[in-house]
């Protein structure tokens, strides 16, 4: 189990994540721009401030830390970060229906 309340949590993998782009020598500029995310995404993701799962998924990729995603992964079929991120920006992009109501 996880120690700490959601907020300790998300400072804590903030901090991961500003620890390996700096063991990289990637500046927060260029980590976005490769992610495909913006500035302050990474800003927010770094200070715990949360961000969506996908920018995780995607900035994860990026930096070659998909090891910190993969238990959230099927292992039969498995899908890459970026199909996964793919799947949830379609479901996003597709409109709600709104029931209609029934003048009968």
């Amino acid at each position: 189990m996880i120690v700490g309340n959601k907020d300790e949590i998300l400072v804590r993998i903030g901090d991961a994540v500003r620890n390996e782009r700096l063991r990289q020598n990637i500046t927060q500029e260029v980590l976005a721009e490769r992610s495909g995310v913006s500035l302050n995404a990474v800003k927010h993701l770094e200070s715990g401030s949360g961000v969506t799962l996908g920018t995780f998924v995607l900035v994860c990729r990026i930096l070659r830390k998909d090891s910190w995603i993969r238990s959230f992964v099927e292992t039969s079929g498995e899908i890459s970060p970026i199909e996964f991120v793919e799947r949830l920006k379609s479901r996003e992009c597709r409109t709600r229906k709104r029931a209609s109501r029934s003048t009968s």
